[in-house]
């Protein structure tokens, strides 16, 4: 099967989706099929290509460059997306001999849909990870802009063969936006189970580079200090927990919201909170192995449109988890019923604290939601078991020959 691989950011510019599209792109090579990417370059961080694909039979790419837009400004972030939109089109149709499209989501995902369809005519999987417009309503977006991209994206569910989403809640996200059932498929985020994870504490090269004592009990939040993550709530915690000196909070990453945080714990001359700088891919599972518990804090109704990605990784490398999120959400009843972490009630920092000293001082059922956690990663959300589950939806649609 010849897939068309579509994607808004490319690898040399820091984005959470990378490893998954390496590892998506990879497996399906892996599989059998041949891929071809169509990604932009714009920051140049990282390479254009991560090591694994360089030279892969049955892979190519194309390559488009863009502009820089700054995030704070969502309408020029936005013409700069549809006119991406635009300049992937010749390179997607001289793809015309692909059996299948898939299509990683984004805000303008409806103009490349509409593209696609009138240009390529194949049948297209839509791969989300935040159902959109979901969250823009509570960053003061204009209602009209609001309702209208609203409108777009109940489009693209219509002209989308098949949608891959990440959890129960986005599913049923999806289908109050007007998404069919019957075009609807979770694929769980995962972990990559080719490397190991679990790193101990004398190979760690996180703990190394930092100097990070293994003394101390390390209540870490580890990615992006945005929009979705609640720093208010995780500050009211590292005050209540200021008095226990064996516990340390450790912030490890970057994202508009980090400043502010920064800013708040100087104000509070708060000694028990440490930030340390977004690191690269290689070294994730060693991060997340520096901590003891990892905290998942996330504003209101953002556990509705999106799921922590971050969870797989946390269980495999056999990490306790304590999630501030609705309590009534399908995430933390799946949390709860497995026995994976805890779930507290959003913006409640006293049970999130109570929380973390309770794990603190038991040992015995820190072990246990460690070796619980091991247990359901291996069986529900490797890689090997989420790549096949998104094969088998692509090779659907291809026997169906839906171009609708």
């Amino acid at each position: 099967m010849k897939i068309l691989y579509i994607t808004m950011d490319g690898f040399d510019t820091p984005s959470p989706n990378n490893q998954m599209a390496e590892q998506i792109i990879d497996g399906l090579i892996k599989l059998g099929h041949s891929v071809h990417l169509i990604q932009s370059e714009r920051k140049h961080d990282y390479d254009i290509l991560p090591v694994s694909l360089v030279g892969r039979d049955g892979f190519s790419v194309s390559t488009i460059p863009r502009k820089v837009i700054d995030k704070s400004n969502f309408v020029k972030r936005y013409l700069d997306e549809v006119k991406y939109a635009l300049q992937m089109l010749p390179a997607a149709k001289v793809q015309r001999d692909c059996e299948v499209v898939f299509l990683q989501s984004c805000p303008t995902v409806f103009f490349q849909e509409l593209l696609l369809k009138l240009f390529v005519r194949k049948p297209i999987l839509m791969n989300i990870y935040d159902v959109w417009p979901g969250q823009a309503k509570s960053l003061n977006i204009p209602k009209m802009l609001y309702y209208g991209m609203d409108l777009l994206s109940r489009a693209a569910y219509r002209m989308s063969s098949a949608v891959a989403v990440l959890s129960e809640d986005m599913f049923e996200a999806c289908c109050k936006a007007g998404c069919p059932r019957c075009k609807l498929h979770i694929v769980p985020p995962w972990y990559d189970d080719r490397r190991s994870y679990d790193i101990p504490w004398k190979y760690n090269r996180f703990m190394e580079k930092y100097s990070i004592q293994h003394d101390k009990f390390y209540v870490q939040f580890a990615g992006s200090i945005g929009l979705q993550f609640n720093w208010k709530t995780m500050l009211e915690v590292a005050k209540l927990l200021k008095d226990e000196s064996g516990i340390i909070i450790q912030v490890v990453g970057d994202g508009i919201a980090k400043q502010n945080f920064v800013d708040a714990v100087e104000a509070a001359s708060l000694e028990n909170v440490v930030f340390l700088p977004l690191q690269p891919v290689d070294l994730v599972p060693d991060v997340y192995s520096t901590g003891n518990v990892c905290l998942i804090p996330l504003r209101r109704e953002v556990i509705y449109t999106g799921t922590p990605s971050k969870m797989p990784i946390l269980l495999a490398c056999g990490k306790a988890i304590v999630s501030s999120v609705e309590r009534n959400s399908l995430y933390a009843v799946m949390v709860e019923r497995e026995d994976l972490g805890v779930c507290v009630d959003i913006d409640n920092a006293g049970e999130l604290a109570a929380a973390v000293k309770l794990l603190y001082k038991d040992a015995e059922r820190l072990q246990q939601l460690s070796e619980r956690g091991r247990k359901y990663a291996q069986k529900n959300l490797s890689r090997t078991v989420c790549v096949k589950k998104m094969e088998q939806i692509l090779i659907g649609i291809v026997k169906r020959g839906d171009k609708r």
